[in-house]
């Protein structure tokens, strides 16, 4: 424990900051102390398809792989708010790796519960229509902020939903029509998450 705290270091990344992760480089293990941060890949053609976030206190699974040789994952990461981030070594990390029963069991853990959730989005993106998408990505940003007043923008759904910005606005124009929400610039308003739910 003495060895984790001696080694660990603080890093402050401000709103928007992008950071990448993969081709073979391996900086450590990194914790979320506050913030909140969007991991994504992009597409050939640019778009960037979200597929998961990570909360305060979430360690990220993107430096968790890369302790295992010959798992080699090229992501990015953007902060949607102000992060405090904590870096374990690899080196150190690897040791409790290697030694403690415990700690390879939380990381093997960690690894497999994101790999379903990606798994579970590719589902979605296979087998859902681009509504019960957008949907869906409403209903999680809900979830997040606690509320139904949602400051998010048409650009940050499309990212979620993995299509257009164009197609989000006349989807979400339709939902308005519909009553299920209420669109004001910069705000998207959640008027009835059960049909929502529903789509």
């Amino acid at each position: 424990r003495t060895e984790i705290v001696n080694n660990t270091t603080r890093n402050l990344c401000e709103k928007k900051t992008r950071l990448h992760f993969g081709g073979g480089e391996c900086a450590g293990v990194q914790i979320i102390g506050s913030g909140r941060a969007r991991v994504f890949i992009t597409s050939p053609g640019g778009g960037d398809i979200t597929l998961f976030r990570l909360l305060d206190g979430d360690v990220s699974i993107l430096s968790a792989a890369c302790m295992l040789n010959g798992m080699d994952i090229e992501l990015d990461m953007e902060m949607e708010k102000d992060c405090e981030i904590y870096t374990i070594p690899k080196k150190v990390y690897r040791k409790l790796y290697d030694e403690s029963g415990a700690v390879k069991d939380y990381t093997m853990e960690m690894i497999s519960e994101k790999f379903s959730d990606i798994m579970w989005l590719f589902n979605q993106f296979v087998f859902s229509n681009v509504a019960s998408r957008i949907a869906g990505a409403l209903l999680e940003h809900r979830a997040i902020e606690g509320g139904d007043e949602l400051k998010i923008t048409h650009e940050d759904i499309a990212k979620d939903a993995g299509t257009a910005r164009e197609v989000v606005t006349r989807i979400l124009k339709q939902f308005q029509s519909d009553g299920l929400v209420k669109l004001t610039r910069g705000k998207i308003t959640i008027i009835d998450a059960k049909k929502l739910g529903k789509i």
